[in-house]
């Protein structure tokens, strides 16, 4: 029998290489966010595949689950609202029958094969959450998610690779999923990161903990987007790395000493840029 696996190979040329000799059973080439492809693999497969030297790792196509949704945190009003930018909302589509994002929201791709509308809520709600912290942005979703709510590791690294593909920038993508333990999927944020698009990935803290290569990583990815845009409003040729170490997000009441609500607030700064 054969399991479903994907392959992180050493380089493009091994990529491809390798997708020829396994022919029909790769489901999906990726060709621009990471060099690998997914597959179906015997266990004699999988064992000559670890151990071929054009292999960098190979790991099952595990389910993703959405990220969790807390509460929303509060948001600074006012200018800027993140015109002429794009948010990428890599989750579950978009219900279009709702009318409260104008023209700004759309179904970009559907790596599921459907049509992209979200049948779950999921998706909507990231959006939503974008929506309101960059209102003037426009929103693109990504769908990876099907309408039970998971999805696969191959299929979110198919709407990573499109966005590679196909970015408006200056651009920020949001990673709603919760997948943190793939190395394939961390290897395609990165490589989207140095395409020049900023990504924003969910961690289960609230505290903002940004890197050098351009990503920041929090409990309200879909709030650090919406800054990001907002930032990318003021400094539209900034990069991922220069907005990573411009922005801030962490819980309220160590930083505001009037918080009844005992919400959390994203701060953002934009001195450094």
């Amino acid at each position: 029998p054969t399991r479903p696996y994907v392959v992180l190979t050493r380089g493009r040329p091994a990529a491809r290489a390798l997708v020829g000799e396994l022919r029909w059973r790769v489901r999906r080439y990726y060709t621009a966010a990471l060099p690998g492809f997914a597959t179906y693999l015997t266990a004699g497969e999988l064992a000559e595949l670890r151990a071929d030297p054009r292999v960098r790792a190979v790991e099952p196509d595990l389910a993703i689950r959405p990220m969790p949704m807390g509460r929303s945190p509060a948001l600074p009003a006012g200018r800027p609202t993140g015109a002429g930018t794009t948010v990428y909302v890599v989750s579950g589509g978009l219900d279009a029958a709702r009318d409260e994002f104008g023209d700004r929201a759309w179904r970009a791709f559907d790596a599921t094969g459907g049509t992209g509308r979200d049948c779950a809520g999921h998706g909507t709600q990231v959006i939503r959450r974008v929506h309101a912290a960059a209102p003037a942005a426009r929103v693109a979703s990504v769908r990876v998610l099907g309408c039970d709510g998971t999805g696969t590791l191959s299929d979110a690294l198919a709407g990573l690779d499109w966005i590679h593909r196909h970015a408006r920038r200056p651009s920020v993508a949001a990673l709603a999923l919760d997948g943190a333990d793939s190395a394939a999927l961390a290897t395609a944020a990165r490589s989207l990161s140095r395409s020049g698009v900023f990504v924003a990935a969910p961690s289960r803290s609230a505290v903002c903990r940004a890197t050098p290569s351009g990503r920041a990583f929090s409990a309200y990815a879909p709030e650090l987007a919406g800054a990001a845009a907002r930032l990318l409003e003021l400094h539209p040729a900034a990069g991922p790395s220069a907005l990573a170490t411009s922005l801030k997000c962490t819980a309220a009441r160590p930083v505001i000493r009037q918080n009844p609500s005992r919400a959390s607030t994203l701060l953002m700064r934009d001195g450094g840029l």
